[in-house]
């Protein structure tokens, strides 16, 4: 005699998926957060990469980085301008990047031949592309999810990215002394290039102001500085850190954006006076507080020419 066949009743099945709902419900976060923290590990190798490919430029170039040419004479006098309007992506405020791209800044129509006052800061890393040492899709961060690979082709034929959208990291500012300038040689706690700030979309000037309206200090909870960190990592105003790479060759993800030498913050500009005032070390201004465009350091230390601090690391965009 055949035993009948007993299937599962309707409160079994709904148990069942509730069990495999609830740990869907568990485990996708941690699967989230797993998928974050390996894009961080690529982030960190493109950082690397960039690093030891300026490295290699360097051992050609009497031990500089990459520097896209511009007119000297600026500093400390016009000012170098690096942060208006691009006209490749329409985004206010982001940079020259895109900006008469097929021009060398040598001959850039602002200049009176001896060099260019409106260069992008991103050209610089265009001089590694065009040397053959990196790939258009080194320069992207996995985590953000806005930017995308170049698509240039003949390469050779461009000075610069199409749009500020095609570059996910920023890079010491290279317009000012050559004691600031990227370089081998220098201290290395300095840092050289990063994630791209959250200022370069912005023109407005940071509060600096935690929940009970005091100035954040590096005492603070990270999740406190977050709205300050660069927006690779967790979007604007919840950017959980960066990638960072020191003029020693190594990379490291960083929880606040003051972490160059004696925690000056890489995405902003020491404020005048800042030995007299603490803070402005850590919290400074942004590039586009100043017009022109300071270079770093600029006039830290009182004002006129060579009155600048060489510690001072600006990141941009």
């Amino acid at each position: 005699m055949k035993r009948p066949i007993r299937g599962f009743t309707l409160i079994e099945l709904l148990v069942v998926i509730a069990i495999i709902a609830l740990l869907i419900s568990i485990l996708l976060p941690s699967l989230s957060r797993a998928r974050e923290l390996s894009k961080r590990l690529v982030c960190a190798a493109n950082v690397k990469g960039i690093g030891t490919s300026a490295k290699i430029y360097a051992n050609d170039n009497a031990e500089k980085f990459m520097v896209p040419a511009f007119k000297r004479g600026a500093i400390d006098n016009t000012g170098i301008e690096y942060t208006a309007r691009d006209n490749g992506s329409g985004i206010s405020n982001s940079g020259q990047t895109g900006l008469d791209r097929e021009e060398e800044s040598i001959s850039h129509p602002s200049n009176s031949g001896v060099g260019s006052t409106q260069v992008a800061v991103t050209r610089a890393y265009w001089m590694l592309v065009r040397s053959g040492d990196i790939t258009f899709k080194q320069f992207i961060c996995p985590s953000n999810t806005g930017d995308e690979d170049d698509s240039t082709e003949n390469i050779e034929f461009y000075y610069d990215f199409t749009r500020i959208e095609n570059i996910s990291y920023g890079y010491q500012v290279p317009f000012g002394p050559r004691d600031t300038q990227p370089r081998e040689g220098m201290d290395n706690r300095q840092p050289v290039a990063a994630d791209k700030g959250p200022f370069y979309l912005d023109t407005g000037s940071p509060t600096w102001q935690g929940p009970d309206g005091a100035l954040l200090n590096l005492e603070h909870s990270p999740k406190l500085w977050r709205k300050y960190n660069s927006r690779n990592h967790g979007g604007q105003d919840n950017g959980e850190g960066q990638n960072v790479l020191f003029a020693d060759g190594h990379a490291s993800f960083e929880r606040l954006p003051a972490v160059g030498i004696d925690s000056d913050n890489i995405y902003t500009l020491m404020a005048p006076n800042f030995n007299i005032q603490g803070h402005n070390r850590i919290h400074g201004e942004t590039p586009h507080e100043a017009t022109p465009p300071p270079y770093p350091g600029q006039n830290t230390l009182g004002q006129g020419a060579g009155k600048h601090s060489s510690t001072d690391s600006l990141i941009y965009p």
